[in-house]
């Protein structure tokens, strides 16, 4: 194991704690490695320290509650900004599909259209997203 690979581990995971996978290796180069070990000691007097100055704050009964109900509601502001591409997504594939249907031997032009169709869908989905995002502040 090479010293970015052992670095990369120690400074990822908390508390220097090394995946049993990756132990032996990471084990055997800090013993040849002074630089790393040096790093690895370095990581741990700061955890130490950490953890005899820092402690976790108590949390009332319903901590769990409010901060489900908040994930929930995150979740639907995804949905929420999600749905706009989706939508661009499908009015560009008809659009395309119906040009091809009408215009079979006209690619230059089924191109265009599709572009065309493209740009104004883009736009008026996202002029109708900022006027949502603005209306729900």
């Amino acid at each position: 194991m090479n010293c970015a690979r052992v670095r990369e581990l120690l400074l990822e995971l908390p508390d220097a704690a090394v995946p049993s996978v990756d132990r032996p290796g990471v084990e055997a180069h800090l013993a040849a490695c002074p630089d790393c070990q040096r790093l690895h000691d370095t990581l741990m007097r700061v955890d130490r320290g950490l953890s005899q100055h820092l402690r976790a704050p108590a949390l009332d009964a319903g901590f769990r509650a409010r901060l489900n109900a908040r994930l929930a509601l995150d979740r639907r502001h995804v949905w929420a900004d999600w749905l706009p591409a989706a939508v661009h997504f499908t009015s560009c594939g008809v659009a395309t599909v119906v040009c091809v249907a009408m215009l079979p031997d006209q690619a230059g032009l089924v191109m265009a259209a599709a572009a065309g169709i493209t740009v104004v869908s883009h736009f008026l989905l996202t002029t109708a997203h900022s006027a949502l995002d603005a209306a729900g502040d």
